[in-house]
């Protein structure tokens, strides 16, 4: 309970001064934090085990780097939820891959 209040005072004050200057210059550094965090772990996830090799097993190499490139261009290009697409991704790599 003692979380929810700090929780629930914190958004108050949170939309009662985001249109300023420092809040503002805060997300945008937090934004660059959230993409170094995400690009690190989407870095840690591109493993053989993950992706194969073209040499090993080139038919889940290539599966798996074309579902990638889909789920950055769904996502980049026609906004379609990250979220959709984790989904969408994982259903087709079931379908293709196994």
């Amino acid at each position: 309970l003692p979380s929810l209040v700090i929780m629930i005072v914190i958004c108050k004050l949170l939309m009662k001064y985001m249109k300023t200057s420092l809040v503002q210059n805060m997300f945008s550094g937090l934004r660059l934090a959230i993409v170094g965090l995400l690009a690190s772990a989407a870095l840690m996830l591109m493993t053989p085990e993950n992706f194969s090799t073209p040499s090993v097993n080139p038919w889940h190499f290539w599966i798996s780097c074309l579902l990638f490139v889909a789920t950055i261009i769904g996502t980049a290009i026609f906004k379609i939820s990250p979220i959709r697409m984790i989904v969408y991704c994982a259903l087709a790599g079931l379908v293709l891959l196994y």
